[in-house]
């Protein structure tokens, strides 16, 4: 079985998954970062040079290699489990785990994380936010098994980072996915 974090960027994905995989006894998987060293460079320049459809077919390259693994925590991209092949593919190797989070909170997280690529078109990684949120929300919806808010932060970051990971680690036991 795996847990696979998805949600919207800016969200702790792979930061709350580092956390989570040692509490679980699993390993950490990043999709994004296995796009990276499969294509030899970063998803901004995948997507200026080849485009989004190019670099959708890395991912579900990625993500089929992913689903035959077992124990892992899997980071998945935020529009991973739009595509309905990718979401498939990860339901049946384990529980998907959606992390929420406020667009005011998101926006500011990724502000500070620059080099992500428009997902529109229509101008900025931050401006755009909230109308990816509103296309994607019902169908995250509908793929999370558990959810889980993200929102809340204190000015210790990484003590934030470790009480979510448990978060959902509680969750997780709570669901029966794992043992205590």
């Amino acid at each position: 079985m795996n847990v696979i974090l998805t949600g919207m960027r800016g969200t702790g994905k792979t930061s709350i998954g580092r956390i989570l995989a040692p509490l679980l006894g699993f390993t950490f998987v990043d999709t994004d970062l296995m796009i990276e060293a499969c294509a030899g460079q970063p998803i901004a320049d995948i997507v200026v040079c080849h485009g989004w459809p190019h670099f959708r077919t890395l991912e579900r390259r990625v993500v089929t290699r992913v689903a035959n693994g077992d124990q892992q925590v899997v980071a998945a991209g935020g529009g991973t489990l739009i595509d309905e092949e990718n979401a498939q593919c990860l339901k049946v190797s384990g529980i998907v785990v959606l992390l929420v989070c406020d667009i005011p909170t998101l926006q500011r997280r990724i502000a500070s994380h620059g080099n992500r690529p428009s997902l529109t078109g229509q101008g900025s990684a931050t401006a755009e936010l909230a109308q990816v949120w509103d296309e994607r929300r019902q169908r995250y919806g509908e793929v999370a098994d558990l959810i889980y808010d993200v929102s809340a932060e204190s000015p210790d970051s990484q003590a934030d980072l470790q009480r979510k990971a448990m978060a959902i680690y509680e969750l997780l036991q709570q669901a029966g996915r794992v043992q205590p």
